[in-house]
């Protein structure tokens, strides 16, 4: 388990069993992530780049391309509105 403080300072994240929990201290809220949305997270905050997110996911989760893109599009769109990425 690690604790990841946001840059924003409001964000706690915690990894559990391969699953992100946010804690938002601003919004009272927490988030839990699952497998995949947990692997877009790290993987998106690690290169900031959605081509480069999407070929990793289509590699980890053995999917074709096209749907990659768009599944990494749609979760990291939800994790922008949640504050959870930039």
């Amino acid at each position: 388990m690690s604790t990841q403080p946001s840059d924003e300072g409001a964000l706690v994240f915690r990894e559990v069993d391969g699953e992100v929990l946010a804690l938002d201290s601003s919004s009272h809220q927490v988030h839990q992530l699952n497998g995949t949305a947990s692997f877009i997270w790290r993987t998106y905050r690690h290169s900031s780049s959605l081509q480069d997110t999407a070929a990793a996911f289509a590699a980890a989760f053995d999917v074709d391309e096209e749907t990659a893109r768009s599944d990494v599009a749609d979760t990291v769109q939800r994790l922008r509105l949640l504050n959870l990425v930039r």
